[in-house]
């Protein structure tokens, strides 16, 4: 169970990474750093929670009470699925605003 809900929260960040990357290159253009800050910190949280994953499934073979490490793993993945469906809901509900109509070039 460990490693699957290690899968849905890299799907999650990933997921989210890409929709911030496309968001923000639609609002204000692509920003170089903004995108390198966003996979540094994908990177990090997976190496992480990987280690989490990974150890709670290797010492699940020899214990079994080990595999409830995995439940450090549910908070995440709720956090970040709540975060991606807040991000969804103010992406839909916002005005379709382009940078040219903001600075007034039509």
């Amino acid at each position: 169970m460990c490693i699957k809900l290690f899968l849905v929260l890299l799907l999650l960040l990933v997921a989210n990474q890409l929709m911030g990357t496309g968001y923000g290159t639609w609002k204000e253009g692509f920003q170089r750093d903004k995108f390198l800050a966003g996979l540094y910190k994908l990177l990090i949280l997976c190496l992480g929670y990987g280690a989490v994953a990974l150890s709670a499934h290797a010492a699940g073979a020899y214990i079994e009470e080990a595999q409830y490490i995995s439940g450090l793993l549910i908070e995440p993945v709720c956090r970040y699925f709540a975060k991606l469906v807040g991000t969804l809901r103010s992406m839909v509900g916002e005005k379709s605003v382009t940078r040219q109509d903001k600075s007034g070039d039509r």
